[in-house]
């Protein structure tokens, strides 16, 4: 009876083949994404509903749509699949800890800063490890992650992440930063008596904007100046030309990025100050991996936060 049971079990490769039509909700492309054939790809996804004994996809001339039992089939596929991928991912990652391909998603409020000291650091610390660093927001990156397009995801916190294994690994404290010569700016301690409009920011999809107002307690909004830059050059023009003043993260700071400008940069006090956490799916099978990359990176993160940071 078991025998009969085992037999029966539709196979690893035909999951994987119903996922790409799933993906691509086209046969012709989904095979060309799988590397064969339209007419094997066909024929495997009819072997796999003969299998199940169900009906999974609806065909009319050159349309598809899944059924309701396909959705059901796709997503109970998808897990099974990371499921695979995790254990293969587990047997690798005993026999050779931190060798082969390590894909790390980082937002841009850290990659800008971070990317080329961390490939020169896991160069020298991790001989056997190839780092491949995919830089995107937030929300992007926890999709990449849940379908395990990245290993791993930096990322300022908080932030919405119950859904994956979370550890801080620093903080990275904002400061105060204006024109030498912007005078309304001195002295300041509470930042909620600025001028009106005087606070400059990123657009809001940027994840440091939040962070900043909630670390430094700014919550008089007739402060912010409702231009919102999409990068931070942008930001640092407006203030360089003492329109108003900034939040910048000491990752930038310590990065050069005020450097040969005529700005003052004032460390906030208390906890004004982002976390910087790095993020990995619970049923990875690297858990080994990750800690022990962890470790490390930890180290080179609060290297880069250091408010006495010196190369």
């Amino acid at each position: 009876m078991w025998k009969e049971k085992m037999t029966n079990l539709p196979s690893i490769k035909q999951l994987q083949y119903l996922l790409a039509v799933h993906q691509h909700q086209h046969f012709g492309r989904a095979a060309s994404a799988c590397f064969i054939g339209q007419s094997t790809l066909s024929s495997a996804i009819q072997n796999l509903e003969e299998t199940l004994g169900c009906q999974l996809i609806e065909r009319e001339n050159r349309s598809l749509m899944f059924t309701s039992i396909g959705e059901e089939v796709v997503e109970r596929s998808r897990k099974i699949i990371n499921d695979t991928i995790s254990l293969k991912e587990l047997t690798k990652s005993f026999l050779t800890p931190l060798s082969g391909k390590l894909v790390v998603g980082v937002i841009p409020t850290i990659a800008s800063f971070i990317a080329a000291p961390l490939y020169h650091f896991c160069k020298q610390t991790f001989c056997d490890l190839e780092l491949v660093l995919v830089e995107d927001t937030s929300d992007k990156l926890l999709d990449k992650l849940e379908h395990g397009q990245i290993d791993l995801a930096l990322l300022a916190l908080p932030y919405q992440t119950e859904r994956f294994h979370t550890q801080v690994l620093a903080k990275d404290h904002f400061s105060l930063v204006h024109h030498k010569d912007y005078s309304p700016a001195k002295g300041v301690e509470d930042f909620n008596l600025l001028p009106d409009a005087s606070v400059f920011l990123l657009e809001r999809e940027h994840c440091m904007t939040g962070h900043a107002l909630s670390a430094c307690h700014l919550n008089r909004s007739s402060c912010i100046n409702p231009f919102e830059a999409a990068s931070l050059h942008t930001l640092l023009s407006m203030v360089e030309h003492q329109l108003g003043v900034t939040f910048l993260p000491q990752m930038a700071i310590n990065a050069g990025i005020l450097e040969n400008k005529d700005m003052i940069a004032t460390p906030s006090q208390g906890d004004a100050y982002r976390d910087i956490g790095i993020l990995w799916r619970k049923t990875t099978g690297r858990i080994r991996d990750f800690k022990l990359f962890s470790q490390q990176l930890e180290v080179f993160l609060n290297r880069q936060c250091s408010l006495n940071f010196t190369e």
